[in-house]
C-alpha cells in the first residue's frame, strides 16, 4: 500500500499511525493536492510516497533518535538481497554521496572522467570541483551510450567511466550485451560506475538487465565495476537520503575511505530495510508509473506534442518556447518542471506524477500558445 507525502508528515508529527492512501487516490485528496499546492514534476520522485511498512518503521525509529545510527544491519540486508557479501556494500547519503565518493577514490586533478552527454550531471560537477577533466561523449541517435566512442577516448589518464543506465534525463537504455563487451575491452585499470537509480521501472528483457540481478562482478574485467542504487526513486524515500553501491571488496574499501561518518540517518536506515522487504510495493509502484506514463503519452498524442519514448518515471517533452520561459510559466501555475540539461536545450524533462498531476501539467501546457503541430 502506498502513502502520500502529506500523510507521512502528518503521521510522524502526530506520533500515531495515520490512515494510508490507497493506490487509487481519492477525489478529495486529488483536489486538495492540485488546488493551490505545488505539483512536483521536477525531481523524479515517487509521487505516492513510501510504503506503509516503511512509514511504520521510520515512525518507530523515533524511539532511537538519541543514538547515532547503526547501518550494519542495512548493509547486511542489502548484501543478502543481492546475494553478495556485506564487504561489497557501501552506503551513502543517497547515491549522490556515492558518486562524490567515487570521484574522491578514483580521480586526481588532471585525470579524465568519461561520461555521456546528456546524462546525470552530478558526477561531472564533482569531478570538475576536484580539478579533473570531464570528457563528454554524445549519446547515439537512439540516445544510448556511445560505448565505442567512449572506448576511443579512454587512455592511460582516464580515471573513471560513468554510465547511467537507464539514462537520466532521456529515460533510454543501453543494452546489457553491449555493456559487457565494453567492459571486456576497456583498459583494466579504469573503474566503471554503473548508475542504476531507475532500474526498477524497467521490465527485464534479453536487451536490458541489471548488473546486480544478473551479476558479472566475478568475471574477468568486471571486478572494476561499482553499481549504484538509491532508495530515492521507486521506494519513495528521497527525503531520507539512503543510497548504496555494490562492488568488489577492494573497491568498496577505497570508496569507504571517503564516506561521511554517520551519514545515514536512523529513520532512513529503518525505512530502507522495510522497503527492501516490500516487493509488492515495488511492483505496484512500477505498475502505477507505467499507467500514469501512458496517460501522459496519450495526452501528448492528442496534442501532437511528440514526447519521447522512455522506460522510466520521466519523459522528455519537445519545446516550442525557450526553456526558461516554459519553466517560469509552469512555476507561476504551481507546477515544478525541469531543470535544463546540457545538450537538451529544446527538451523539457518532466517527472511522471499521479493522474491528476498529469492532467494539471497538460492544462498548464495548453495555457501557452503553441505552433500548429503536424498531423
Amino acid at each position: 500500500m502506498i502513502v502520500s507525502r502529506r500523510k507521512l508528515l502528518r503521521g510522524i508529527g502526530a506520533g500515531a499511525i495515520a490512515s494510508l492512501a490507497s493506490p487509487a487516490i481519492s477525489s478529495v485528496e486529488a483536489a486538495t493536492d492540485v488546488g493551490g499546492r505545488l505539483i512536483y514534476l521536477d525531481r523524479n520522485e515517487n509521487p505516492y510516497g513510501p510504503s506503509e511498512s516503511a512509514v511504520a518503521a521510520m515512525r518507530d525509529s523515533a524511539r532511537f533518535c538519541h543514538r547515532y545510527p547503526e547501518a550494519d544491519a542495512l548493509r547486511e540486508k542489502i548484501a543478502a538481497h543481492h546475494q553478495v557479501t556485506a564487504e561489497q556494500v557501501v552506503l551513502g547519503c543517497g547515491s549522490t554521496e556515492l558518486l562524490r565518493m567515487a570521484v574522491e577514490a578514483f580521480l586526481l586533478p588532471g585525470m579524465k572522467l568519461i561520461t555521456a552527454v546528456p546524462t546525470c550531471p552530478l558526477i561531472g560537477s564533482f569531478a570538475r570541483q576536484k580539478g579533473s577533466d570531464v570528457v563528454e561523449v554524445p549519446l547515439t541517435g537512439e540516445r544510448a551510450h556511445d560505448l565505442q566512442a567512449m572506448l576511443a577516448r579512454s587512455n592511460g589518464s582516464t580515471g573513471m567511466v560513468y554510465i547511467c543506465n537507464p539514462n537520466n534525463p532521456t529515460g533510454t537504455l543501453t543494452g546489457r550485451r553491449n555493456l559487457e563487451q565494453f567492459l571486456q575491452q576497456l583498459p583494466a585499470h579504469i573503474p566503471v560506475v554503473m548508475d542504476e537509480a531507475y532500474h526498477h521501472y524497467v521490465p527485464p528483457t534479453t536487451f536490458y538487465s541489471s548488473f546486480l540481478e544478473h551479476p558479472a562482478l566475478e568475471h574477468p574485467g568486471f571486478d572494476r565495476m561499482v553499481v549504484t542504487r538509491t532508495f530515492s526513486a521507486i521506494y519513495g524515500l528521497a527525503g531520507m537520503r539512503i543510497g548504496y553501491a555494490v562492488t568488489s571488496p577492494e573497491l568498496a574499501k577505497r570508496l569507504s575511505q571517503f564516506q561521511l561518518p554517520f551519514g545515514e540517518n536512523a529513520a532512513g536506515i529503518r525505512g530502507a530495510m522495510a522497503a527492501l522487504d516490500d516487493g509488492e510495493y515495488v511492483r505496484r509502484s512500477a505498475e502505477l508509473n507505467s499507467s500514469n506514463r501512458q496517460r501522459f503519452v496519450n495526452k501528448s498524442d492528442v496534442r501532437y506534442a511528440g514526447v519521447s519514448h522512455t522506460e522510466t518515471n520521466f519523459v522528455l517533452v519537445p519545446l516550442d518556447h525557450p526553456m526558461e520561459e516554459v519553466i517560469a510559466h509552469f512555476r507561476k501555475n504551481q507546477v515544478l518542471v525541469g531543470p535544463r540539461f546540457q545538450g537538451l536545450d529544446s527538451y523539457l524533462r518532466v517527472s511522471i506524477g499521479r493522474p491528476e498531476e498529469v492532467d494539471a501539467f497538460w492544462r498548464v501546457w495548453d495555457m501557452l500558445p503553441h505552433k500548429p503541430m503536424k498531423h
